[in-house]
């Protein structure tokens, strides 16, 4: 939600490269990711590359996002080259070309989950389907052992594209 009262949220709290998206009302986000690619104190506004191109932003509307749920969209930066982001670059840097190494492990992360533990669950599931046994009966025996690991929803899911109906 927006700052309910002016300057509770700084430029200064944001840095360059950090990913964002902004508030379209008091309880909905946009669907899109941004970055920002400058700082500018003196007027109290960042920078922010969206998909559709630079615009110059309250950092007040913006929130903070995970790049691995929000991964963004756009890592070009297509602003205008001028003294403010001359300033924002030196006090604050450029914004990264290439992976930095908390990328990495947000990466490491994601492809350990994927690989390791829907590989698994995929698996059991298989083997239940092989077994003959219902999609309720492959839940209730996928539930007890990954119930703990995985969401509620992803196994669900999971098991729905197993047991289609009319395949």
């Amino acid at each position: 939600m927006p700052a309910l009262y002016p300057a509770t949220v700084a430029p200064e709290d944001y840095c360059v490269g950090d990913s964002v998206k902004k508030w379209i009302s008091d309880r909905c986000l946009t669907p899109y990711v941004g970055i920002i690619t400058n700082i500018c104190p003196s007027i109290y506004k960042v920078d922010v590359q969206w998909p559709l191109g630079n615009v110059r932003e309250d950092p007040e509307m913006l929130v903070k996002v995970n790049p691995i749920f929000g991964l963004p969209s756009v890592k070009v930066d297509t602003g205008y080259s001028g003294y403010d982001k001359s300033i924002s670059e030196k006090f604050y840097g450029k914004v990264p070309s290439q992976i930095r190494p908390s990328d990495k492990m947000y990466i490491r992360v994601a492809h350990t989950f994927a690989t390791e533990i829907i590989g698994n669950l995929v698996d059991e599931i298989s083997g239940c389907v092989k077994q003959g046994m219902t999609d309720l009966q492959t839940y209730n025996k996928v539930y007890g052992k990954f119930g703990s690991i995985c969401s509620d929803h992803i196994i669900r899911s999971t098991i729905q594209k197993f047991y289609k109906k009319g395949e």
